[in-house]
């Protein structure tokens, strides 16, 4: 290998397969209870507790990995391989985590002579499992850390992604919507639909009454977009154990059947926020982010 490839688990991609893949990773941390856990799901049996626990009315809050921590890994990354690292991140948009390991990187490279580049994925879940993927296969190719670094700044804008929440009551226990706007939302059956913007920040792109609706706004974008794609990469639909997203899995495929769709999980680092069965769909464009 040309660099040694690492993450944090805001990927989801499960953890024995980022093993088999030679990934290092890093895990999150959501907290129930006052108990704080590890992000270590391997299997949908972990993440469907996850969501039973939510369902069940427990309300799960995250925490971000700070320098020490950060610097901790590297330190170990370093001392256990040869070569360059290039971590991927959560969003800057949506965390500090990113922030803290370039800080931590930067301490890291003057001990150690070698290089860790950070790369900010400006996304989460399926978005960033598309960068991994990709810094994985420019990692099998031969490319060096640091140009790998310099081509996923351009893929990252590449990738886009379209999510609807259906529970506005969780948003609101949580206090990222006002009361009175979830129970208005909720009496008007309004689904508000977002995106990961070019900033990797969210934004909401539009609301819709009722599901069948934001179903198919995403399925309008994800059309306009697919239409003047040339790479016929994987298709992921992010799925917070949702009912709907085998019903969005068949409607892609209808609208281009020789994509290859995967329901991908939304782990606990982002479900803690959307609450269950926010679902959406994530695609690489030739069209750029345009928000």
């Amino acid at each position: 290998m040309s660099f040694i490839l690492s993450t944090d688990t805001s990927c989801d991609i499960f953890r024995n397969e980022l093993k088999a893949r030679g990934i290092e990773y890093r895990p999150l941390v959501y907290t129930i209870d006052d108990v704080p856990h590890f992000d270590e799901c391997s299997s949908d049996a972990d993440y469907k507790a996850f969501y039973d626990q939510i369902r069940a009315g427990k309300m799960p809050t995250t925490s971000q990995i700070n320098v020490v921590e950060h610097e901790e890994y590297f330190t170990e990354l370093c001392e256990k391989h040869d070569g360059d690292i290039v971590h991927l991140t959560l969003s800057s948009g949506l965390s500090s985590t990113y922030e803290s390991a370039c800080l931590a990187a930067s301490n890291v490279n003057e001990k150690y002579g070698k290089r860790v580049y950070v790369v900010d994925s400006k996304g989460a879940t399926v978005v960033q499992r598309i960068v991994v993927d990709e810094a994985e296969r420019l990692r099998d190719g031969g490319a060096s850390a640091e140009e790998t670094a310099r081509l996923l700044e351009d893929f990252i804008a590449h990738v886009h992604v379209w999510f609807m929440t259906t529970d506005l009551m969780h948003l609101k226990r949580g206090g990222r919507v006002s009361g009175a706007s979830a129970v208005i939302g909720t009496a008007l059956n309004i689904k508000p639909i977002l995106i990961i913007n070019k900033n990797g920040g969210l934004s909401v792109v539009a609301k819709k009454m009722g599901v069948t609706k934001g179903m198919n706004y995403m399925l309008d974008m994800f059309d306009k977009y697919q239409a003047e794609c040339t790479t016929k990469a994987k298709v992921y639909i992010p799925s917070a154990d949702s009912e709907y997203a085998e019903e969005m899995k068949q409607k892609l495929k209808a609208l281009r059947p020789d994509c290859d769709v995967e329901i991908g999980w939304v782990g606990p680092v982002i479900g803690a926020h959307t609450g269950p069965n926010m679902v959406g769909v994530c695609l690489l464009s030739d069209k750029v982010r345009e928000q």
